[in-house]
């Protein structure tokens, strides 16, 4: 009766807990581990003089619940090491079996083997049971959560295996129904795991109550309590710029974990609306997909309003590096032209004084000569100031305005020109596009190797457009070249944003300025 009853309590619980995993984790394969733990547990107990093939079936059950212990919870072998342990128990399983199978009763052989069956069966056991513990140690919290409960049960049932096998050969095994109920707590444990996650996704309903309650709302810390993991970080999407932010307006890779995180596992799930990117979760892997989305799902205008604030700040944060930058290239511009006017200018006009007071003190006829060195000097010093002056504004600008100054940078290359200004722009806009066009036309014509170009300007009351397009070799990086990376700075200082897209088939330089005041 012990015997029926066990053999129907692990079997029973393995192949129930089997099904209900492929029911609601159908592509994780713990489930089919499960069923065949079950099957093979019941045949091992019920058949005798069988072919080998289902003799090694019926016997490999303790290798293939270690597969389980050690690819729990998704199913798979993600590192050599428990490669390694599974592939030691199924060796093992497969020689003993083997031998046992084929070697007469009474050879050396089969003794051996009968002899060293426990042993090495309970020094696997502990291997694996010495993985999960490691692995348990090195997770993270939301990690740990999840693994707690399998290797509570782990450790029982493989301390009950070696300790009930070996008494049982002598004859003084404890009641069968004890290393039943030990097998049979994994998979109670895993259906325990299950319960949880439809508590955890009940649970998501609390996070909506939650955030309308608090004020202000802290959609971050509400979604890693209900997650259950506090590494869990939000990112925020910024269309202009094309990229993610933090909260407080520092980018982030999409691809990349968070630097403070302890654990470089993270992954992350894209949180859309409409079918517009929101922001993206960087958050355990262990977590449940399904929650996730829904939980992401719940506080998806919350997640809205956050992205808001944080393009905000991003923008905030953004325009002052660039004014910052400016700044200081404008310091260390005034600089240049302070010693460019000491060192050339300014001795030019001393040259030219010292020049004149000669000039007075000599004869007529020499006086002559002196006065035409002086007036050399003065020409030459005009252009000098002419030359300082074309550095800090191009004077076509003010002579013929943007399209006058643009269609004079586009006369002498073969550039397809395409411009519409509805309204006169401040100064400062328009100097800024002057450069825009001067840059990428530099670029393109030195760098690129292009053969084709097309500049197109629209403005308007409220913005202009700038878009230059080449169909050079690509290769064009603003973070790697202080001539567009200037350009950037010069654009972000005014409010607007660029965005350059190189490819092998070409280069398009996009700026958008801000006309309004």
């Amino acid at each position: 009766m012990i015997v029926g009853a066990m053999i129907a309590l692990v079997s029973l619980s393995y192949l129930t807990a089997g099904a209900a995993s492929q029911k609601l984790r159908p592509g994780n394969t713990i489930g089919i581990l499960m069923l065949i733990v079950g099957t093979s547990w019941t045949l091992d107990h019920l058949l005798t003089d069988v072919p080998f093939p289902v003799l090694l079936l019926a016997r490999v059950w303790p290798a293939i619940l270690g597969h389980l212990l050690i690819a729990y919870p998704t199913g798979r072998l993600e590192t050599p090491g428990r490669r390694t342990v599974v592939a030691a128990g199924y060796t093992e399983m497969l020689t003993l079996v083997t031998t046992g199978y084929y070697a007469p009763p009474g050879e050396h052989w089969a003794e051996v083997a009968q002899s060293l069956e426990v042993p090495i069966t309970s020094l696997v056991g502990f291997g694996m049971l010495s993985a999960l513990f490691h692995r348990w140690r090195t997770s993270t919290v939301a990690q740990r959560r999840t693994l707690t409960a399998m290797l509570g049960a782990s450790a029982v049932a493989i301390i009950s295996f070696a300790l009930w096998e070996p008494a049982s050969r002598t004859g003084h095994a404890p009641p069968g129904i004890a290393f039943a109920l030990s097998l049979s707590s994994i998979p109670f444990a895993y259906l325990t795991g299950l319960l949880r996650r439809r508590f955890d996704r009940a649970n998501v309903a609390d996070l909506v109550v939650r955030l309308n309650n608090a004020e202000p709302p802290n959609v971050r810390d509400a979604l890693a309590d209900t997650l259950h993991d506090p590494t869990l970080q939000i990112a925020y999407w910024v269309p202009t710029h094309s990229h993610y932010v933090h909260a407080d307006g520092t980018p982030l890779h999409p691809k990349q974990p968070h630097p403070t995180q302890p654990h470089p596992t993270q992954t992350h799930t894209r949180v859309d609306r409409a079918g517009t990117p929101v922001a993206i979760l960087l958050h355990d892997p262990v977590l449940d997909s399904e929650l996730v989305e829904a939980a992401c799902a719940a506080v998806g205008l919350a997640l809205e309003n956050e992205r808001l604030a944080a393009d905000l700040r991003a923008r905030l944060r953004q325009l002052a590096e660039s004014r910052a930058k400016v700044l200081s290239a404008a310091e260390t511009e005034r600089r240049r032209l302070e010693r460019d006017l000491h060192d050339g200018v300014q001795q030019r006009l001393l040259a030219v004084a010292m020049t004149l007071a000669l000039a007075e003190t000599v004869p007529t006829h020499r006086s002559t000569t002196l006065l035409t060195e002086a007036k050399t000097s003065v020409l030459a010093t005009i252009d000098d100031l002419r030359a300082l002056c074309n550095g800090l504004h191009p004077p076509i600008l003010t002579e013929r305005g943007l399209p006058g100054a643009v269609r004079e940078l586009t006369a002498l290359t073969d550039v397809d020109l395409a411009l519409t200004l509805d309204t006169p722009l401040p100064p400062e806009i328009e100097t800024t596009a002057y450069y825009v066009v001067a840059e990428a036309l530099a670029n393109a014509t030195k760098h690129a190797d292009a053969t084709r170009t097309s500049v197109t300007i629209t403005g308007g009351p409220e913005e202009l457009t700038i878009r230059v397009d080449d169909n050079g070799t690509g290769g064009a990086d603003p973070s790697a070249g202080s001539g567009l990376r200037g350009l950037a700075d010069r654009v972000e200082a005014t409010g607007g944003t660029m965005r350059v897209l190189s490819d092998a088939e070409g280069t398009s330089v996009r700026v958008v300025l801000p006309c309004g005041s």
